[in-house]
């Protein structure tokens, strides 16, 4: 029964409804339809990632102390949040024009942005040529060359902190590609491919702004089981049953031992010239390195032993 109909249907004590609270519910009743649900929305959900979010904080530390170094002038800089974020949203959301880095994480596949806020790159600019990190009111100068080379710097210098930050869950290796000054030609995939942004605000002589990573969610696709566990690992079982047959077989092993006593460098001339004969001198060292493999063992000193060659091992480590 609609609205409508029950205004009808009412008793007569009920008459004083009036036809403002009539509208009322049938606009109600309409706000109340169903809507569409994008359930694309939201492919990795950022409160499921807790090692991301210990990426972000161990980048935040380095990234203070490299900045800091760089423009020599204290920067705070502290890992922000985690958002998910539509392409078309993250697009409008950038300054026209702007400067944004695309950058490749190897070995994922794909690309990724670096986001700095033109402020907060302005400023550290100035610091950097040894200003007072003032930043200027004017756009276009975010966008000058000079900016630009100095962003692919910045990025140079953080590249380091970025690998060693996300080393507990993928040895990642930041590769720049290229600076858009157009936020219309970014590679940020499909329409309903989100986003993952790992946000960083940081701060040089009162200017404040944000550090973005801006990285597609089919990019860390391959890394979201590591990025959704808590970095702790099982304590293995122990296999008491096997643990004194496995020790009595390695202690059983052979294992082939070689000693190098001496080597000799000659150019690709001298090689090819080389006839029966021929004499390449060496220097045998007084010590020489027990391998097993390619792996130096203990060090040792060539000798003789009962009419045998032999070699003496040394105390110490291989060297």
């Amino acid at each position: 029964m609609n609205a409508e109909a029950a205004a009808e249907a009412a008793p007569a004590e009920s008459s004083d409804i009036s036809q403002e609270e009539v509208s009322a519910l049938l606009e109600k009743s309409a706000a109340d339809a169903a809507r569409p649900f994008d359930f694309s929305a939201q492919r990795i959900n950022p409160t499921e990632l807790p090692m991301l979010q210990f990426i972000g904080k161990a980048f935040a530390e380095r990234a203070r102390t490299t900045l800091s170094g760089l423009v020599n002038c204290e920067v705070a800089c502290e890992f922000t949040s985690i958002d998910s974020v539509k392409p078309a949203d993250f697009q409008s959301s950038l300054p026209t024009p702007g400067s944004v880095a695309v950058v490749r994480l190897k070995p994922l596949a794909g690309q990724a942005l670096i986001c700095i806020e033109p402020g907060l790159l302005l400023a550290l600019m100035d610091g950097f040529f040894g200003g007072t990190g003032r930043a200027t009111a004017d756009g276009k100068a975010a966008v000058a060359p000079a900016t630009q080379r100095f962003l692919a710097l910045v990025l140079r210098h953080l590249g380091p902190d970025l690998t060693l930050a996300w080393t507990p869950v993928s040895p990642l290796e930041m590769e720049f590609v290229k600076q858009e000054i157009n936020p219309r030609l970014l590679p940020l995939g499909g329409p309903q491919d989100p986003l993952t942004v790992v946000r960083f605000t940081a701060e040089c002589a009162s200017i404040a702004g944000r550090i973005d990573w801006v990285l597609p969610d089919s990019m860390l696709a391959p890394l979201r089981e590591a990025l959704a566990s808590d970095g702790g690992k099982a304590p293995a079982a122990k296999q008491e049953s096997w643990a004194p047959a496995l020790g009595a077989a390695l202690q059983e092993s052979e294992l082939e031992i070689r000693a190098v006593l001496a080597q000799a460098k000659i150019s690709l001339g001298e090689l090819v010239r080389l006839a029966p004969g021929d004499i390449i001198p060496i220097e045998p060292p007084q010590d020489v390195s027990l391998l097993v493999g390619d792996v130096p063992l203990r060090r040792g000193r060539f000798g003789v032993s009962k009419g045998r060659n032999a070699l003496k091992i040394l105390p110490g480590g291989p060297e």
